[in-house]
This record gives structure tokens, C-alpha cells and sequence, in this order.
């Protein structure tokens, strides 16, 4: 993780964007040689109709230091004038020129300071515990990491292409006007402390009520994501009128909350444009006055209204800025929250990695719970060598799949300890431990491209030939083959297209290519038909071979042939032995038994079950 996320993590707010501006050092500096350049040129504007006025109309004598470079007001008038106009035409593409070039490199900078930001958040959001993904919305989350990141692209690009150059112009107008008559300075600059008070109450308003629009934002971002994620459950049990007033609710709320907040602004503009009128127009009455009292040329008040009209330009364009720093504000304080939150599972100061794994599991006196008083699991010990087959089961909610979860430090035992080869988990690299562990799960996690690149997910730089390699290593290349295109077959978001049995022959070629000592498969025969079960249970055979196997099943007849049968009830383990042992106690296994539909005999070649096979790993034996 980038040094960037470790700073964020303690904090985060606008100022804390400075980690990500700071590489761009000089290119901002290029950028503001630009915007001081082209302030320049904003404050010089004016004057040469200031000169057209006093000098070529009024015949004025023009300033001894620039009286040399321009043809005489009463000799010349004519080519003053083309000399004056040829200065504005000048100015008007230097004015061009240099804003295009220095927004151009600001837009660059700070779009490029938000990608690294953008990718830092989704780094930490990777890496965060699934304790913490369990509490949060994913839709939320989608909405943080697109809607919210987006308003501080917003922001950096506003503040770089427009506050930098309109504050240094005012500041040089201003530097201006009180060189040239500091009264009327002072009249023309005196609405400008009533104008900081407006922003700063506005800016406060607004953020309250940009708070609450991104909040109820997120909300109905979450129900939208939940919603179409389970679009199946909704059509099935016929609850679209429910979800859509569920939709409703959560849409009006966010539609009252940003339509407070858009009103907040448009109360504000109108409000700046009326006191810069009326500013403008005493500016004018004075000015006009001091002409008459021979105190100010004409062209000095051209000059005074012309930096006056300048200045309303950015007074506008801050008034529009606390729109969008309150909205950056708010994004930045829900960005805010997610960097500040911290992974419950954490990797050790100075853990080691061993050079070999053999994957042997050791679970001593583990109890865990996801909430204090609430205990999932409690005082579980058991080992689990290699080439064992290890099978849980027990009823609904007993704490299976919890069990597994410690085994890859998805979650850290409450008490007790975890041991990987007689080391504790929690003293091992976490990438290290993960890396030991292959996962065979019911619902089988399928991402969007090439089925091959699906198995190749397994293994980090794992290539087309590795994954067929793999299938046919299992005995379930002929599955995947009858797919229209086979291995290049397009499968869709979480392999909607793909059947049951496909799904899992791609976890179980994905699972064996990564090449893992230790194997967990989580009901990975639920729902297939008899021939493709038979397919699957001799692939997960071969896969299980000389690996330690951890199994959740509910249908015991394929695991009767495990190594060990661990029966959960309440989090404890409850009973222990071979499906012979454990049906001689009569207890509650022996009755799990007895309620299964199926009771026929054990035929390896007619139904394999895990833990019967070889110990020899089949890409060994290769």
C-alpha cells in the first residue's frame, strides 16, 4: 500500500490532498508562472483605453515612462491610436494563450492527483477485513469511490483554472487602484468584507445540506445495488411494487436533501450580484465626481471601472467556489471515513514466511464471535495433517463456514489460536497465509471475460495454457469443451451464463492451479445432476489428493469416506470420527443420517467421495 494510504488513514480532508499534489511540485510552479503572467496581462488590459481617452481624444501628454515608446497624443493622434489598439489585440492573445496553457497543466495535475487518490481508496478498500465489507453497503461504497471522488476532481479543476488566476488578479488590481487614488480604493474594496461574511455563512448553510444530500445519496445507491443484485429473489416471490416504493422512499429523500442544497446556492448569487450593483454604481457616482473635481482623468475612472467589472467576475466565480468546496468538503469527509478505517486483521511488525508450507492446520481452544456476548464458536481444537480430509458438518448456523474463514485470517480468533505448521497465524505474513489456501465454494465467484482467464485468476501470471492444463488435469476438460466457444466462451457478471456444473469445474481448475496445500471446499456439489456430480466429485478427488481438506457438506454421502467428521452444534464441536464410528454413538450425526434422502452404498466407481483418492498430487504425477 502507497505511503499516500498511510497518511490518509489518520486523517483526511482537503488539506490532506496535499500528499498527492506535492509530486506535481513543478509542474504547479510552470502553472502559476502562467496564471501570474496572465494576471499581469488582466491588469494591463485597461490601460491602453485609458490612453485613448486621456491622449488620443483629450490630447493628455502620455507618462514619461512609456512617452518614449508611443508616437506623440498631439503630433501623431492617428498612429497612437493603431499603436494603442495593436497593444489591445496583443493582450487579448497573450490573455488567451497563457490561461490556455496554465489551466491546461492544472486540469492535467489535478485530474492526475484524484486517479492516484481514486486508487489508493480502492487499494485500501481491497484490503480492508470482511468484517468491515459485512457492515457497509457495496452500492455506498460504489458511490464514495465514483460520486464523491468525482466532486474533488470538480474541485481541483476549479480551484487550479479558476481561484489561483482570479485571486491574483484581484490582489494586483487592488495593488493598482490604491497606486492610483487610495480613497477610491478604499470605497471600490470596502464591499469586500461583507462579501468574506456572506461566503462564510453560506459555505457553512451549504455544507449541513450537502452532508445530508450525499448521505441520502449513498442510501438509495445501496438499495439500488442490493436491489438489482438480488433482481432474481425480487421477480421470483413478485415484490417489484414493494422495491419500487422502497426505491421511492429513499429517491424522495435524496431528491428533498439536494434540492435544499441546490436552493442554499441559488439564493447566494443573486445576493453577490445585487451588492456588486450597487458597489459598481457608487464606484461610478464617486468616480464621476472626482473627474469633475479635476482629482482622476477620465481615463483613471475607465480604469477604476474597468478593474471594478474585472473584480465582480471572480467575486461571482468564489460566491460559485463555496458550492463546490462544500461539496468537496463532504466528499472528502466521507472519503474520510473509509480511509480512517482500519482492517480488523492486520499483518505482523516482522513476520516471517517460511520457504516450505506442508499445511498441516491446528485449531487450539478457538472460540470467536462477530459481536462481544454473542459467541460464534467456541473451544474448537482439532488437527488436520496433510493428504487428510477433514469434513464439518451440523446444522444451519452451527458455525462451518465461520470455522473455515480463520483458516485464511479472514477473521482472527477471539481466543485461542490458529496454527499453520505449528505457527500462529496471526505471526505470519497475511499475503503468505492466503497464498496456502484454495477455495472451492458453492457459490462460485465468476468475473466478466474469457472463461480461461476465470481459471487463470488462481494463480498470478497464469496464462491460457496453464488453465487448460489444469482442466484436463481434472478430468472436466469435456464439460467446458461443449461450450460455444470453450475456453474463449464470454461469460457474463458472476457466470450468470454459465450452468451450476460449469461454474464449479472453473473454481475447481482455478482452485488446483493455484497450486495451494491446503483445500477448502464450502458444499461445492449443491444442486447438480447426478452425471455431473460424479464429473465434479472425481475432479475434487484428484484436486483433494495429498492436501489437507477442510469440507462443509450437508449431504453426507459425500463425505462419509472423509479422513474425520467434525459435528458442530452451537459453535462446539460435538462429536468427532469416521461416518462408521460416529453412526455406532447414535448421537447427532446418526440422526443427520438417518434424515438424509440418500442411503445408497458406497460405490467408488460409481460416486466417488472426497477422501478416497490417491495421496500423489495429479500435477505431480504429470
Amino acid at each position: 500500500m502507497s505511503t499516500a494510504v498511510k497518511h490518509q488513514s489518520a486523517a483526511f480532508a482537503l488539506w490532506d490532498l496535499r500528499p498527492y499534489i506535492r509530486p506535481y511540485k513543478g509542474a504547479l510552479a510552470l502553472a502559476a508562472g502562467f496564471m501570474g503572467a496572465r494576471a499581469f496581462v488582466l491588469l494591463l488590459m485597461p490601460w491602453p483605453l485609458k490612453f485613448i481617452i486621456d491622449s488620443v481624444l483629450f490630447h493628455k501628454a502620455l507618462p514619461r515612462s512609456i512617452g518614449p515608446w508611443l508616437p506623440g497624443p498631439t503630433t501623431h493622434a492617428l498612429a497612437l491610436l493603431d499603436a494603442l489598439g495593436a497593444l489591445m489585440l496583443i493582450l487579448g492573445v497573450a490573455d488567451t494563450v497563457l490561461g490556455y496553457f496554465g489551466n491546461r497543466i492544472l486540469v492535467r495535475t489535478g485530474q492526475s492527483a484524484v486517479f492516484a487518490l481514486r486508487r489508493d481508496l480502492f487499494a485500501h478498500l481491497q484490503r480492508l477485513s470482511l468484517a468491515f465489507h459485512r457492515r457497509q453497503k457495496s452500492g455506498d461504497l460504489m458511490a464514495r469511490l465514483g460520486g464523491d471522488i468525482q466532486t474533488l476532481q470538480e474541485f481541483v479543476v476549479a480551484v487550479g483554472t479558476g481561484l489561483l488566476a482570479h485571486l491574483l488578479t484581484v490582489v494586483g488590481m487592488a495593488a493598482v487602484m490604491f497606486a492610483v487614488d487610495w480613497r477610491f480604493a478604499l470605497l471600490v474594496l470596502s464591499v469586500a468584507p461583507l462579501l468574506v461574511f456572506m461566503t462564510r455563512r453560506h459555505a457553512i448553510r451549504l455544507k449541513g445540506a450537502l452532508r445530508q444530500a450525499r448521505k441520502s445519496e449513498g442510501e438509495l445507491w445501496g438499495t439500488v445495488q442490493e436491489t438489482i443484485a438480488n433482481v432474481h429473489a425480487v421477480q421470483a416471490y413478485g415484490r417489484e411494487a414493494h422495491e419500487d416504493e422502497r426505491f421511492q422512499t429513499h429517491a424522495r429523500r435524496s431528491f428533498h436533501n439536494t434540492l435544499e442544497a441546490s436552493i442554499l446556492q441559488l439564493r447566494f448569487t443573486p445576493t453577490v450580484n445585487l451588492v456588486m450593483a450597487v458597489a459598481t454604481g457608487t464606484a461610478a457616482w464617486y468616480g464621476a465626481t472626482q473627474v469633475l473635481a479635476h482629482r482622476i482623468t477620465a481615463g483613471d475612472l475607465l480604469v477604476f471601472l474597468a478593474y471594478l467589472r474585472a473584480t465582480a467576475s471572480p467575486v461571482r466565480q468564489f460566491a460559485k467556489m463555496a458550492g463546490v468546496v462544500g461539496k468537496a468538503s463532504v466528499a472528502a469527509e466521507r472519503l474520510g471515513d473509509l480511509f480512517r478505517a482500519e482492517s480488523e486483521v492486520m499483518d505482523p511488525p516482522a513476520g516471517r514466511a517460511p520457504h516450505v508450507c506442508l499445511g498441516r492446520i491446528q485449531f487450539l481452544d478457538v472460540s470467536f464471535a462477530y459481536e462481544p456476548g454473542r459467541p460464534i464458536l467456541q473451544g474448537i481444537s482439532f488437527i488436520a495433517s496433510p493428504g487428510q480430509t477433514i469434513a464439518l458438518v451440523g446444522a444451519t448456523g452451527a458455525g462451518k463456514s465461520t470455522l473455515v474463514s480463520l483458516v485464511s485470517r479472514f477473521h482472527d480468533p477471539s481466543s485461542g489460536c490458529v496454527r499453520l505448521d505449528d505457527i500462529d497465524l496471526r505471526e505470519l505474513p497475511l499475503g503468505f497465509v492466503r497464498r496456502q489456501v484454495a477455495w472451492v465454494l458453492q457459490d462460485v465467484l465468476i468475473f466478466s471475460g474469457p472463461l480461461w482467464e476465470n481459471i487463470a485468476y488462481g494463480h498470478a501470471g497464469a496464462g491460457r495454457d496453464e488453465a487448460i492444463r489444469a482442466a484436463e488435469t481434472l478430468g472436466i476438460d469435456t464439460i467446458i469443451q461443449n461450450l460455444p466457444r470453450g475456453y474463449d466462451t464470454i461469460v457474463g457478471e458472476r457466470g450468470a451464463s454459465l450452468s451450476g456444473g460449469q461454474r464449479q469445474c472453473v473454481a475447481i481448475a482455478r482452485a488446483l492451479l493455484r497450486d495451494a496445500p491446503i483445500v477448502i471446499l464450502d458444499e461445492p456439489t449443491s444442486g447438480l445432476d447426478a452425471l455431473t456430480e460424479r464429473v465434479i466429485m472425481r475432479a475434487l478427488a484428484r484436486l483433494t489428493a495429498g492436501r489437507t481438506t477442510l469440507v462443509i457438506a450437508h449431504r453426507l454421502q459425500t463425505i462419509r469416506a472423509s479422513d474425520r467428521i467434525l459435528v458442530l452444534h452451537d459453535g462446539r464441536i460435538v462429536e468427532s470420527g469416521t461416518h462408521e464410528a460416529l453412526l455406532l454413538l447414535h448421537g447427532r450425526y446418526h440422526d443427520m443420517w438417518d434424515c438424509t434422502a440418500e442411503k445408497a452404498p458406497h460405490t467408488p466407481t460409481n460416486r466417488p467421495t472426497l477422501g478416497a483418492a490417491s495421496s500423489q498430487h495429479p500435477l505431480r504425477e504429470t
